[in-house]
């Protein structure tokens, strides 16, 4: 099981792997480099974090201003459990706690079947700089912390080879 959030920040690598590992507790990252871009990974527990900027060429058009990506794969073996069911929950409330404490634009691609093919189409979140924590939900004036951007439309995957 493994998905990944796009993340657009000013922020340098280094900075924004330190952030992260401080809002989730992380244990130390390793700083490695693999086709000579830097990467930062966190192991825990079964759960595999990066940290890296991806290359333009393999981003979708959606996410062309996204250039950092937090990667979590996750390794369970003899298990009865949903991983799918886990992921498609876990992905956005991490794309939405990046937003909401780092202060990161995040997205993410949700998938559906579609017939035989897959479609998929890209989910956005940004901290609402509007938010007031002193007013409480149903209070007159309340917004919500993290706003969700108008979704991509559904499309077609494009094959991997």
């Amino acid at each position: 099981m493994s998905f990944q959030i796009c993340i657009k920040t000013e922020k340098s690598l280094p900075q924004l792997a330190t952030e992260i590992r401080n809002l989730f507790s992380l244990p130390p990252f390793k700083q490695n480099v693999f086709s000579g871009e830097p990467y930062y990974q966190f192991e825990l527990l079964g759960m595999l974090v990066l940290i890296h900027f991806s290359d333009e060429e393999d981003r979708d058009p959606e996410v062309m201003s996204y250039p950092c990506c937090f990667d979590l794969q996750m390794s369970f073996t003899e298990h009865e459990l949903d991983t799918d069911s886990l992921e498609y929950r876990l992905q956005p409330y991490f794309a939405q706690l990046l937003s909401f404490r780092l202060g990161l634009d995040t997205a993410f691609h949700e998938k559906r079947k579609v017939d035989r093919a897959w479609h998929i189409r890209y989910r956005f979140y940004s901290k609402n700089l509007r938010w007031n924590p002193d007013i409480l939900y149903g209070e007159p004036g309340w917004q919500p912390a993290v706003i969700e951007g108008t979704p991509g439309p559904w499309r077609s995957m494009h094959p991997v080879f």
